[in-house]
């Protein structure tokens, strides 16, 4: 379970940024238990530390999200038909059959992200919403545009997404705590956002020599197939017969590879995370949004960070008598 903090556009939802924010807090709160901290201790040092490695995770968040808007910017978008290997940025609409039920819905979708959170007292007075279950999917599904389809796996991307559906139920009996179900989706015929690495969805070369083997076994098994290539008319195929079936038929499936390759440019390649560029987001809203909200989060990261390790800084200092020893944090009162 991890308590979830919504603060608006400055809602952290990576995993990583999550797992330092949890780590520090846990440090934090850990430290204060068994160190006991009070001014003039001499082990408030610790948390102060804590407090500044994690306020330079939060400022590093908010450069990776600045990086971010800055590529959604800059790199031009490209018809998926014409789109080149490598970064890219495709703007198209999800196709009209979805293969997924979106878990809290219900609705078919080609991908969703739910979270379930629970109403819990905290232990100075108030509420909060702790998260008691979530998941999302990491199905591939297609974006088209005019010119043609591509296909998008979803997994180690930065989802994007309007809220799509939300239910508050309250508990049962005197003490049922009220639980809050939310649920993100791409939907069919959705517009659809993505920037990242266009790769080849498998080997070409692989699949050549698996459908060669399988033709050639039908042409074994065929008895029309075998008299095809006889050109003796024995009923078996001899080594130059065989060798001869071999070369007509590769010639046969490069023929058809041309043939799908020019109707399906795209249908042998798959948008996702780049080895290399680390950069890959699925939104269903549009450039300029994504840019605007990427620039607030980085914004918020980059100064409450910011503001928080020159605070952690000078508390640190002042604790070893660099600066005054007024300007320490006061960790004592906070968890007293």
């Amino acid at each position: 379970m991890r308590v979830t903090w919504d603060i608006g556009v400055f809602n952290l939802p990576g995993r990583r940024v999550a797992s330092i924010i949890a780590a520090v807090a846990f440090a934090v709160v850990t430290g204060s238990h068994f160190f006991s901290p009070r001014p003039g201790s001499g082990a408030s040092w610790i948390l102060d530390l804590a407090a500044a490695v994690g306020a330079g995770f939060l400022v590093r968040y908010g450069f990776r999200q600045l990086r971010k808007k800055n590529m959604i910017e800059n790199v031009p978008s490209s018809p998926i038909r014409s789109g080149a290997m490598g970064l890219s940025e495709i703007q198209g609409a999800a196709c009209v059959e979805a293969a997924l039920a979106a878990p809290l819905s219900g609705a078919r979708c080609h991908y969703f992200r739910y979270l379930v959170e629970e109403e819990r007292q905290r232990s100075k007075g108030g509420k909060e919403w702790v998260t008691v279950d979530q998941g999302k999917s990491n199905v591939p599904f297609q974006v088209e545009d005019p010119t043609g389809k591509i296909l998008v796996n979803p997994e180690g991307a930065d989802v994007i997404l309007k809220r799509d559906y939300q239910r508050i139920d309250r508990g049962e009996g005197w003490f049922g705590r009220r639980k809050r179900y939310s649920e993100w989706r791409i939907d069919p015929r959705d517009g659809v956002y993505v920037l990242g690495t266009v790769s080849k969805q498998r080997d070409l070369l692989d699949d050549r020599r698996a459908a060669l083997s399988e033709r050639l076994r039908q042409v074994k098994r065929d008895p029309g197939a075998v008299k095809r290539f006889d050109l003796d008319a024995n009923g078996t195929l001899d080594d130059q017969e065989w060798a001869g079936a071999v070369a007509v038929v590769k010639q046969e499936l490069l023929q058809e590879e041309a043939g799908r390759a020019a109707a399906e440019p795209q249908a042998n390649l798959v948008v996702g995370a780049g080895d290399t560029e680390s950069t890959f987001v699925i939104s269903d809203r549009d450039e300029r949004s994504i840019a605007r909200l990427l620039g607030w989060k980085a914004f918020g990261c980059i100064g409450l960070g910011g503001a928080d390790a020159l605070a952690m800084t000078v508390s640190l200092l002042g604790r070893f008598g660099v600066l005054p020893g007024g300007w320490t944090f006061p960790w004592a009162s906070l968890f007293g």
